[in-house]
C-alpha cells in the first residue's frame, strides 16, 4: 500500500516550511524510521523519518520549497506499485531574482572648447602665483593680450580666483536587499499576527534582595548535583509555574471564540538564537524541582542555539517568560506568543534607593511586566499574577511550604 510522505506540522502557528534536503534519492530503498528528509520551520531544522519500508517515490517538493502544512511530497511504494494521482503538485516558492546592482555609467558630456586666451609668460606667472582665471581678465595689449599690469590691476581690484576644478561626487553604495531567512520571515509574520491581539500590560516592582541570596545558597548544591549552574531564571521559572498553580486563569488560551484552560503547565522560554528567537519549552514546570528545571533549561537552550530540539521540546506551552535581563535593560513589554494568553516580561536587577521601615536603604530591585490577551483576561487576574509572584520572589521560603 502506497504511503504517503506528509509535511508536517510541527507547531500549532505553523501554516509551512521549507525543504532543507532530501537525504534519500527518488527510487532508493528505505527502512521504517530511516531519517529521508530535513525541513525547516521558523524555530527549527527537523528530520522526518520514513513512516514505512519501500521505495521512495513521485518527489514532488525539492530542496528550497516552501510546503504548506498536511502536503503529499513524496510516496513510499512497494514493488510494482503505483502512487495515486497527485491533485495538486507543489510548486516552488517563488523566488525574486535580486539583480545585483551595477555600476551606473553615463557618457560625460562633451566640454565647451576652451576659449584661447592670448597672455604674456609674466603675466600668466602672476595669473597662477594669485590664483587669477585669465579668462576673467580683460587685456589691453596688441589683439587683446593680457598684460602684467592687466593681471596686477585685476588682482588689486579683488578679482575672482579661479574656480577649483569640479570634484567626482563620491560614489554612494547602493542599497543591499537581503532576503528574510525562513525564520526571520515566519517570526514578521506571527508577530503582527500576534499584536492583533488586544494586549494589556501590568508592572509591578519587586525587591529581589531573597531571590538572590537564595540563589547563592542553592547555587553549589545544584552545581555539584547536575553540573549546571543555577541561574535566576530557573528560579523565576519555578516561582511563575507556582503562581500559575495558585492562579489558574492565567493558564489559558484563546481559540475560535472559546476559552481553553489547560491541566498542566508547560513554562516556555524565549531564547535567542542566530537569525531570530526560539521557544524551546519546559514541560510540567510546577512539578519539577529548582534543579530540574535548571538541567532542563540548559539542555533546552543549548538545543535551540544547535537547531536540534525536537517538536515535542518546542510546541505546547501554556505561559511563557522572556528575560532581558542580562542585556540590561531595565522594563519592556513582550508580545503575546499565540495561542497562550499571557507573557512575562523580566527585566535587570539594579541597585536603587528605597524605604523600608521608615528608612532609606538600598536594594536589588527588578520590574516584572505581565502582557494579557484582554479578550479573555482582565487586569484584575494579572495583578493577582503579579501579586503571587512579588510573594514568592520576596520570600522564596514560601515555595516550600
Amino acid at each position: 500500500m502506497a504511503v504517503a510522505v506528509i509535511f508536517p506540522k510541527l507547531d500549532e502557528a505553523m501554516t509551512s516550511g521549507k525543504i532543507v534536503r532530501w537525504l534519500k534519492n527518488e527510487g532508493d530503498h528505505v527502512e521504517k524510521g530511516e531519517v529521508i528528509l530535513e525541513i525547516e520551520s521558523e524555530k527549527t531544522s527537523f528530520e522526518l523519518e520514513a513512516e514505512a519500508s519501500g521505495i521512495l517515490s513521485n518527489i514532488t517538493a525539492r530542496e528550497g520549497d516552501e510546503v504548506p502544512i498536511g502536503t503529499a511530497i513524496a510516496y513510499i511504494l512497494q514493488p510494482g506499485e503505483k502512487a495515486p494521482e497527485a491533485k495538486t503538485p507543489v510548486k516552488a516558492e517563488a523566488k525574486e531574482e535580486k539583480s545585483k546592482p551595477t555600476a551606473r555609467t553615463e557618457a560625460p558630456e562633451a566640454a565647451p572648447a576652451a576659449k584661447e586666451v592670448k597672455a604674456s609668460p609674466l603675466a600668466r606667472n602672476i595669473a597662477k602665483e594669485h590664483g587669477v582665471d585669465l579668462s576673467l581678465v580683460t587685456g589691453t595689449g596688441p589683439g587683446g593680450r593680457i598684460t602684467k599690469e592687466d593681471v596686477l590691476n585685476f588682482v588689486e581690484a579683488g578679482g575672482a580666483a579661479a574656480a577649483p576644478a569640479p570634484q567626482k561626487a563620491p560614489a554612494v553604495a547602493e542599497a543591499e536587499t537581503v532576503p528574510l531567512s525562513t525564520m526571520r520571515d515566519v517570526i514578521a509574520r506571527r508577530m503582527i499576527e500576534s499584536f492583533q491581539t488586544p494586549h494589556f500590560y501590568l508592572t509591578v516592582e519587586v525587591d529581589a534582595q531573597e531571590l538572590q541570596r537564595t540563589r547563592q545558597l542553592l547555587l553549589p548544591v545544584i552545581e555539584a548535583r547536575t553540573g549546571v549552574r543555577l541561574t535566576l531564571t530557573d528560579l523565576l521559572i519555578k516561582i511563575a509555574a507556582r503562581a500559575l498553580e495558585r492562579n489558574p486563569a492565567l493558564n489559558c488560551s484563546y481559540a475560535n471564540g472559546s476559552l481553553k484552560r489547560f491541566k498542566y503547565i508547560d513554562i516556555g522560554l524565549v531564547t535567542s538564537v542566530e537569525g531570530g528567537l526560539m521557544v524551546p519549552v519546559i514541560k510540567d514546570a510546577n512539578n519539577k524541582s529548582v534543579a530540574e528545571i535548571a538541567q532542563a533549561r540548559a539542555e533546552l537552550v543549548q538545543k535551540a542555539r544547535e537547531r536540534t530540539l525536537s517538536k515535542e521540546e518546542m510546541t505546547g506551552s501554556t505561559f511563557t517568560i522572556s528575560n532581558m535581563g542580562m542585556y540590561d535593560i531595565d522594563q519592556f513589554s513582550a508580545i503575546i506568543q499565540p495561542p497562550e494568553a499571557a507573557i512575562l516580561a523580566v527585566a535587570k536587577v539594579a541597585e536603587k534607593v528605597v524605604a523600608r521601615n521608615g528608612e532609606m536603604v538600598i536594594r536589588p530591585m527588578i520590574n516584572l511586566t505581565l502582557s494579557i490577551d484582554h479578550r479573555i483576561l482582565d487586569g484584575a487576574l494579572g495583578a493577582q499574577f503579579l501579586r503571587t509572584m512579588k510573594g514568592y520572589i520576596e520570600d522564596p521560603v514560601s515555595l516550600v511550604l
